[in-house]
């Protein structure tokens, strides 16, 4: 599969460098209209989905794009953490304070930040993309509200996408029956595709080593 953009979107910025593996891969180079990245607890995922917005953002300038959740105070403490170590030492500006309102890109892109429980600002006009973390949270009615949003009228992205991350319980899950009916695609990620955890070799890092103790004492989900 080729890839539709380069990881190194900025040689002259300082943020840290980032070499996608497995099912991570696989969502950052994916095109399906939904895509859902599955899997465990500290598999990478939210870091790859981040990767993904920010790459978007860095290749087409004036693209419109969305982070979202379940509920907009949720963002803030979690996937907006993330994002923003994703884009240190990029020139991105950061908008609304604790309440990480937008970003806005150099080259004229803009990435809208909000949850379900208040979706005004993020469904308000087309988006070029829209991510939702932790998707197992939404009902479907919410998820293809947000498709309805990313249909690609207008769009400055070729291929218009609502992709997410999340770790459905159960096999009825909605996520999983979408899957099953070939409207979403939906990829799996291991611990494995998560370079704190493991190296490029398969062995477990020092902080993997860590990780895989606490979560082995995990029961559930």
């Amino acid at each position: 599969m080729s890839a539709p953009f380069s990881i190194v979107c900025d040689p002259a910025a300082t943020g840290p460098a980032y070499k996608p593996r497995g099912g991570c891969a696989a969502l950052i180079y994916s095109h399906d209209r939904e895509a859902i990245l599955c899997g465990a607890a500290e598999t990478g995922k939210t870091l790859a989905a981040c990767w993904k917005v920010h790459l978007l953002c860095c290749r087409y300038p004036k693209a419109q794009g969305v982070i979202c959740r379940k509920t907009f105070k949720s963002i803030a403490g979690s996937v907006a953490q993330t994002f923003e170590r994703v884009i240190a030492g990029f020139p991105v500006e950061r908008y609304g304070g604790e309440r990480c309102e937008r970003y806005r890109y150099g080259n004229g892109s803009v990435i809208w930040c909000g949850g379900l429980d208040n979706a005004d600002k993020i469904l308000s006009s087309e988006r070029d993309f829209i991510y939702v973390n932790q998707a197992e949270e939404l009902t479907l009615d919410d998820w293809e509200l947000l498709t309805t949003r990313t249909t690609g009228r207008g769009a400055v992205i070729p291929f218009a996408q609502t992709f997410g991350d999340c770790n459905p319980s159960g096999s009825r899950h909605w996520i999983r029956e979408r899957a099953k009916a070939g409207k979403l695609a939906l990829l799996a990620s291991v611990h494995q595709d998560n370079p704190t955890l493991y190296d490029e070799a398969g062995n477990l890092t020092e902080q993997g080593r860590r990780t895989m103790a606490t979560l082995s004492a995990l029961t559930g989900v």
